[in-house]
């Protein structure tokens, strides 16, 4: 899922193709903190984006509170301890604490860079379901997962 739904993924604070990973749950979107994440979580959150996972990459900081180089965030950090074997659908499959339950601060927040993402820092890329009754549709001769939904541009 993406957008505002129950585990779903948006990228914020964006720098070139590098951003802040968030996910929504219990109405309003946190952060992911970067406690145990490795290489293989980036692809499974680039595809659940509707990019390329192939040469997908995560900013995580170093040992304790080291920070991971993404701009922190705000509110709620959602998720800790996200430990993807790779072969996980969603991030939500990956095996992680209790939602809500971390030892971490926002400078300790998910780095995403997904081929193809970002914006150039001017914001994030993300998707949201259309509520619209527009019957268009298109096609794409590329591999990357197709999304109903429509892209937006969220000021980060």
């Amino acid at each position: 899922p993406v957008g505002e739904v129950e585990g779903g993924l948006k990228l914020s604070a964006c720098d070139g193709e590098c951003c802040r990973l968030d996910i929504f749950h219990d109405g309003a979107f946190g952060s992911i903190c970067d406690d145990s994440v490795t290489q293989v979580t980036a692809g499974i959150a680039c595809r659940q984006l509707g990019f390329a996972s192939e040469g997908a990459s995560v900013q995580v900081g170093g040992s304790g509170y080291g920070g991971s180089g993404t701009t922190p965030g705000t509110g709620a950090i959602w998720l800790d301890e996200l430990r993807c074997a790779g072969t996980e659908e969603t991030i939500t499959a990956c095996p992680h604490n209790p939602w809500g339950n971390h030892n971490c601060i926002h400078a300790e927040d998910l780095g995403l860079c997904c081929p193809g993402g970002g914006e150039g820092g001017n914001g994030a890329w993300s998707w949201e379901s259309s509520s619209s009754s527009s019957s268009s549709s298109s096609s794409s001769s590329s591999s990357t997962t197709a999304l109903a939904g429509a892209l937006f541009l969220a000021a980060g």
